[in-house]
């Protein structure tokens, strides 16, 4: 043994060779059942992974579908039961929903009013679902249905409807079909031979991809619903398919709130043999390649002479254990044109050269990468506070644009009131001049009675003639007071509402002659015709304010720029309410704007009559009032020529 170990060095060499390849042999089986398992490992993670992934995708039907029906039931259509609005609704839905087999409205006894793809009138009282969805009022899943003319599993989510008072009047039903989920399989680009299953609490096998018509609604195997129906909600577990097919089976079950079914289970299937061929084809690889590497190994020790291997092997290991201890200026000192061993020689060499550059270029970077980090720094707080003093700048401007645009507006409105005031003292002056002068005449006739009776000259005649003059002056001046007094109090309504942002119920069109009447000593200097369109019983509660600062912004507006001085012009007030939303449209027939103006209308400032005295700010009141006031919308058309039509709406 002695002599087979130490005799030469070739049969040295030979011997360890041999030994060294033993644990070398050792290492690759062990670490060849180590990737087996690990492969085995992977592909139940990889299994797990993709069933985890199926159950999510279920799980967001569902959720889509709550969310989906929900939204509908809130909708106008759906509460009022409107049957054809439903109708084109839910088939415009469906289009957009391919997971989807059919949605319908069914009333609260079980009648279908509405439904796309269109069935026959038929009951859906008696369903599970639609009794759940009665009973807890809340969203509900249905049982799993066998469509056997068209051999595919369904299930059906059911949504209560209540109308305005909150009271149930309907079911919101959708059909979801389980085919969706073939095409999730596909996409998915399984290995072949996987299968994809979904298995209700009774072991009934609902579908099943591939070979979908041939295993939907069929019993499942014993031992796959065993297996899934134990302790734990979800694993992996080797069995053997309906089609003898050997596969790693994963497994999750899925519990859905408001469901009448406790569980659903569904597995995924990959064949063993295919999880399992790339670590066989690994093992065999590093097999060879061991045999391989261990003839090579021999064939090197057998021409590897003793005087020339160990002289250069002691060389090598005693540059080695210098480079080890950190000498990277060690070298061999071997002629690198002396073999096999010169050039390993060389190659140490130039390895500890190379190593050397690295470590010298290396300190270098390393220097300059904290310059660099140093200089970074100061920038980064640098470039920091000029943003934060930019910031800073940036919002005082803001907040002093913000302050001038309040100032702006509250100045155009307090200037639109004090035109209000000059306009109603002027209308009223005339009234109060007429009876101010019939009290004078009175006055005077009453004074010569007074005389003619004190000096006994006194006629029956003076007497009735005085009486027909009383009576003539008295109505003078009660009609003349009676219109100042309507002035004063529609000016005191209108003004009042203009100044404050108070709700209070008020009759439409009452209020609509009352804002006429303040604007009066503006129309009365034109020739225009003002048509008001509206219910006289009309009341709602709102802001009354807002509403008159948009019918004077309206009227003003279209009196300075849509019609010429001596044009006689008509403006249409139509006022409705639909279904809680008043609808108001003004209509002038003036001159009309140019697209580029009407773009801008409602723009701060902007005027196209700036030389007559225009801030550019009325329209763009009107806007903030109808959609931060009232939480309305407004739109405009208007082209050159066709005169000017403002559409307002606001929830009452």
């Amino acid at each position: 043994m002695r002599s087979l170990l130490f005799g030469s060095i070739r049969k040295s060499l030979i011997v360890v060779v041999l030994l060294a390849v033993l644990p070398a042999l050792a290492i690759l089986l062990y670490t060849g059942r180590e990737l087996r398992a690990r492969v085995v490992h992977d592909a139940e993670s990889y299994a797990l992974r993709q069933v985890q992934a199926m159950a999510a995708h279920h799980e967001r039907v569902v959720d889509n579908a709550r969310l989906l029906l929900l939204t509908l039931a809130k909708s106008s259509e759906v509460r009022s039961l409107d049957a054809e609005a439903c109708q084109a609704l839910l088939a415009d839905i469906l289009a957009r929903n391919a997971a989807y087999v059919s949605l319908s409205l069914v009333d609260a006894q079980g009648r279908i009013l509405a439904a796309t793809p269109a069935t026959p009138a038929v009951q859906v009282g008696e369903d599970v679902f639609f009794q759940n969805a009665i009973r807890t009022q809340a969203f509900t899943v249905g049982d799993y249905t066998l469509l056997k003319t068209e051999r595919r599993v369904v299930v059906q989510f059911g949504q209560p409807v209540h109308d305005a008072s909150n009271q149930l009047v309907g079911i919101l039903v959708a059909a979801f079909d389980l085919n969706y989920f073939g095409r999730l399989f596909y996409d998915t680009r399984l290995p072949e031979q996987s299968v994809f299953t979904l298995t209700d609490a009774n072991g009934m096998r609902l579908t099943r991809f591939p070979e979908t018509e041939k295993y939907t609604w069929v019993a499942d195997l014993p031992q796959m619903v065993q297996r899934m129906s134990g302790r734990e909600e979800e694993g992996t577990f080797l069995e053997t398919g309906v089609d003898g097919v050997n596969r790693l089976y994963s497994f999750k079950r899925l519990h859905f709130q408001g469901a009448s079914f406790p569980y659903l289970m569904i597995r995924l299937g990959i064949p063993v043999d295919q999880a399992l061929s790339e670590a066989r084809s690994v093992i065999v690889r590093n097999v060879v390649l061991l045999v391989m590497a261990t003839i090579l190994a021999l064939m090197t020790a057998w021409f590897v002479t003793e005087v020339t291997v160990m002289r250069r092997l002691t060389q090598l290991i005693t540059a080695t254990d210098r480079l080890k201890a950190g000498e990277l200026s060690t070298r061999t000192g071997i002629e690198s044109g002396e073999g096999e061993l010169g050039q390993l020689a060389a190659a140490f060499d130039s390895m500890a050269e190379g190593l050397e550059y690295k470590e010298k270029q290396r300190s270098l970077v390393e220097d300059q990468l904290l310059r660099l980090n140093e200089e970074l720094e100061e920038r980064v707080v640098q470039r920091t506070e000029q943003l934060a003093g930019a910031n800073q700048d940036l919002l005082n401007t803001l907040e002093d644009l913000q302050r001038t645009q309040k100032q702006l507006v509250l100045s155009e409105k307090l200037a639109a009131l004090g035109e209000l005031v000059a306009g109603v003292a002027h209308e009223i002056n005339t009234p109060v001049g007429v009876a101010l002068s019939a009290g004078s005449t009175l006055a005077e006739k009453n004074r010569t009675l007074a005389e003619l009776f004190t000096q006994g000259e006194m006629k029956r005649s003076d007497l009735t003639q005085f009486f027909d003059d009383s009576r003539e002056g008295t109505e003078m001046i009660l009609m003349n007071l009676g219109r100042a007094s309507e002035l004063i109090r529609s000016f005191k309504m209108v003004a009042v509402d203009q100044v404050s942002e108070h709700r209070r119920i008020f009759n439409v069109k009452n209020y609509i002659d009352e804002i006429l009447l303040s604007l009066r000593p503006k129309l009365k200097k034109t020739k225009h015709r003002i048509e008001v369109h509206c219910d006289p019983d009309l009341v709602i509660e709102s802001f009354p304010g807002a509403f008159s600062q948009i019918l004077t912004n309206f009227i003003i507006n279209s009196l300075i720029h849509a019609f010429e001085p001596d044009q006689v012009g008509e403006i249409r007030i139509e006022v409705n309410r639909t279904n809680g939303v008043l609808d108001i449209r003004y209509v002038d027939n003036g001159r009309g704007m140019a697209p580029e103006n009407r773009d801008r209308i409602f723009e701060p400032f902007f005027t196209t009559a700036r030389s007559q005295g225009s801030t550019g700010l009325g329209l763009h009141i009107v806007f903030n009032i109808v959609t931060r006031t009232l939480g309305g919308s407004i739109a405009c058309e208007s082209a050159p020529g066709q005169g000017t039509s403002f559409h307002v709406t606001m929830p009452v």
